[in-house]
């Protein structure tokens, strides 16, 4: 892999002469070579089934491992050997707002990829994924869902100096400094004893014959800020020296061979963090890799949105006054992270010649607005219009322009296919044929899938694939979510209640309804006028029951004391209570509680001595008045 990087060269004071052995050193073995033994990261044992999703702000939970690579966009799940055959989901969002979804199957090891050549890949587009990103699986068949937090640690820098060689055996002939920066995730989400900076590379332990040997003798080497005694940093070959404070880290590498100090720079430089420890599997890991390029769908996988074309408008209102036709439309969202729509083309197209007038447009964030001039009074126009944010959008064909300043759809049911006009500034109507061009059919989008359907208070929250565009110029313009009650008791049907979200996102929430209904969820995909209704994935319920909701936002146990300090919030704060028992069974197991008040804003807290003792699994649930519940574990503090 080729890289730029800034090159530094100096010298340092004392001579320098022929190459020694390396200095008596403690070998270092760490636990962790993160980037060096990716594969081999594995673990057994059963699943841990939890009702609902993971704390969004204490994921990950297990039982398996979530390996993000955000210079790649990839994530690999590892370990899940519980849910193996089942199909994996898998999100990615970013301030609560869904910006990346991919399906596939875990195979018989636990394991399964995306954004990666043999793997899955993300739905529609390939998300930019980011520092402070939440990346969350669920499965089809069993009721877990697990979550890791993305770090921002990230490599901004290497450099080398090299140095004349000396006699003396441990002179430092050459070093490789990796600098970077990491963000406010640390000692909230991340700390720094689950920080490592890495060098990977196989000509460290087994180099070309025809290059000199190495003293390092290890594919991976590493340094971190904490540093265990057992395992210092530093090893056969070469020492390390770091800091990491204040947002920034600096790692230099003194390799005792120049040959090893070049082998160090070719390497692959990676700086990892992880969120939680299980043995050897680090939980929640984060490899940001120096060099690697943002963006791209790998094996044949969807672009990043930086490399898609805009979604463009598809309707537009027209004001008619003589020769001029003023049209008016609004910029429609695009996806997270994709370069904003810069201009616009819009066109009347005569249908006796072929020929366009067009007029190109800067862009807003909102309205917009183009006036074509030159139009012959009382003939008809057939209006296309595309959209650049650096790559032109596919020509959508608006429909035709009448006399009277309104607008027919274009519906010709012969010509699914046809656009009608150029891209990327346009080569005329009809392509130069001379004959008059014919508007395509407008095509209804496949269906989206719905993957999750959870109950709120009075609200429901609805997750699916996206939808496909059914034609290229038939682009997805939105969702609508409908939750639909039961029949009324005269037989009239229910009521149903809708929500309508941007095409560019694959999520969203109903609210108004009532708590104690069953409400059946489903969601349409919309092509302007066109409307598919969703399937429903395997093992998604689609009737779900609003009603209150549960919450544990802080869960401390001390044994000397049989101390408990457990807080958290329920939704209905009328006339609530909540009661607290051990186990993982709601509603049953020794009491820890009950009877404890609801606030006013919601919460409610319990701080009591002299509990009973708790099991070993750490498991306690919480019910409310209102039929909420919940099970959460409890931390030991000693």
């Amino acid at each position: 892999m080729t890289r730029t990087r800034p090159t530094q060269y100096g010298g340092r004071g004392g001579a320098h002469g022929a190459v020694g052995a390396p200095a008596s050193r403690t070998s270092r073995s760490p636990k962790r070579l993160i980037a060096g033994g990716l594969a081999a990261l594995t673990v057994t044992g059963a699943a841990v089934t939890l009702g609902g999703i993971a704390q969004a702000g204490n994921p990950p939970l297990g039982p398996g491992n979530i390996e993000v690579f955000p210079k790649r966009d990839m994530v690999a799940l590892e370990g899940y050997t519980a849910q193996a055959g089942e199909r994996a989901t898998v999100t990615v969002s970013r301030n609560g707002q869904q910006i990346g979804i991919g399906q596939g199957v875990i195979d018989a090891t636990g394991f399964l990829e995306f954004n990666h050549p043999g793997g899955s890949c993300w739905t529609g587009v390939t998300p930019n994924i980011s520092g402070g990103d939440l990346v969350e699986v669920r499965f089809s068949q069993t009721a877990f869902t697990d979550g890791a937090y993305v770090s921002s640690a990230k490599i901004t820098s290497v450099t080398h100096s090299d140095f004349a060689a000396t006699a003396a055996e441990g002179d430092v002939e050459g070093t490789v400094t990796i600098s970077g920066t990491y963000g406010d995730d640390f000692g909230t989400r991340f700390d720094l004893s689950r920080f490592v900076v890495e060098v990977v590379n196989p000509e460290m332990r087994r180099p070309d014959p025809s290059t000199p040997p190495t003293l390092i003798g290890e594919r991976a080497i590493g340094w971190t800020p904490v540093v265990d005694p057992a395992e210092p940093n530093g090893g056969p070959g070469y020492e390390v020296t770091g800091s990491a404070e204040n947002g920034a880290f600096s790692v230099t590498f003194g390799m005792y061979s120049a040959a090893d100090a070049e082998r160090v720079l070719d390497g692959e430089h990676v700086v990892t963090s992880w969120m939680q420890d299980s043995g050897e599997l680090t939980l929640g890991n984060s490899l940001y890799e120096f060099g690697e390029t943002d963006g791209p769908g790998f094996g044949g996988c969807p672009a990043g949105p930086a490399s898609q074309a805009p979604v463009p408008p598809t309707t537009v209102d027209a004001t008619r006054s003589g020769t001029d036709v003023t049209l008016a439309w609004t910029t429609p969202a695009q996806p997270v992270d994709a370069n904003p729509v810069t201009q616009y083309r819009v066109a009347a197209v005569d249908g006796v010649t072929g020929q366009e007038i067009a007029v190109r447009q800067g862009a807003n964030e909102g309205q917009n607005s183009a006036t074509i001039h030159g139009l012959v009074e009382g003939q008809a126009y057939g209006l296309i219009l595309e959209a650049n944010n650096g790559l032109w959008s596919p020509v959508v064909q608006l429909g035709t322009l009448n006399a009277d300043g309104t607008i027919t759809p274009a519906t010709d049911p012969t010509n699914p296919d046809t656009t009608g006009g150029g891209t990327g500034g346009g080569t005329g109507g009809d392509g130069g044929t001379g004959e008059t061009p014919t508007d395509p059919v407008a095509a209804a989008p496949t269906a989206p899938s719905l993957t999750r359907v959870l109950a709120g208070h009075e609200s429901v929250t609805a997750e699916w694939t996206a939808a496909q565009p059914g034609n290229a110029t038939s682009p997805v313009t939105g969702y609508e979510i409908v939750a639909t009650p039961p029949a009324n008791a005269d037989g009239t049907a229910g009521t149903p209640v809708t929500a309508q979200v941007a095409a560019t996102v694959t999520s969203g929430t109903v609210t108004g309804l009532t708590n104690g209904v069953d409400y059946t969820v489903q969601v349409f995909a919309l092509a302007g006028t066109q409307r598919t209704g969703s399937t429903t994935a395997t093992g998604v319920n689609a009737v779900v029951k609003p009603g209150d909701v549960v919450t544990v936002s802080r869960a401390q146990y001390r044994a000397d004391k049989r101390e408990y300090r457990i807080s958290g919030t329920v939704q209905d704060t009328t006339d609530n209570r909540v009661h607290l028992r051990i186990g993982d069974v709601a509603g049953s197991g020794a009491v820890i509680q009950l009877n404890v008040p609801v606030l006013a804003d919601g919460t409610w807290t319990v701080d009591l001595r002299n509990g009973p003792v708790l099991p070993t699994n750490n498991r306690f649930n919480v019910t409310s008045d209102s039929g909420a519940s919940t099970v959460a574990a409890m931390t030991r503090s000693r």
